[in-house]
């Protein structure tokens, strides 16, 4: 199987998965519920997700393989989506109240994801049209 699909399928992978976690956060919101260690766990496979996608991107980049007519806004979209979680997680968790530090992750969540939609937008241009 070809680079380019395997990295286009992590992004896939990636997205409905980061739309789970942003389901899943959003119903421990409304249930007025903290985030457990299920959820965090979660995050850490959608952070491994985002990572071996970001690293076939660079391999794919290295081969010559350009991400649009502005592979620039791509790389940038991938470096913003690496450090998203971490640096929410360890921003958000030193807010004292479960209620806040829940909304927070289904706000920072949905940014990642709609991230995720935009910088696709860029190479599924390029592949299919």
């Amino acid at each position: 199987m070809a680079i380019n699909l395997i990295h286009q399928g992590l992004a896939n992978a990636a997205s409905l998965f980061l739309a789970i976690l942003t389901g899943w956060a959003l119903v421990q919101f409304i249930r007025n519920q903290p985030l457990g260690g299920s959820w965090f766990g979660a995050a850490v496979i959608g952070e491994v997700l985002l990572l071996a996608q970001f690293l076939l991107g660079w391999v794919l980049y290295f081969q010559g393989f350009s991400a649009g007519p502005r592979p620039w806004i791509h790389i940038l979209y991938g470096a913003v989506a690496i450090i998203t979680l971490p640096a929410a997680y360890t921003y958000f968790s030193k807010i004292d109240s479960p209620r806040a530090q829940t909304l927070a992750m289904v706000v920072v969540c949905a940014f990642l994801w709609g991230i995720l939609q935009r910088s696709g937008q860029v190479i599924y241009l390029e592949v299919f049209y």
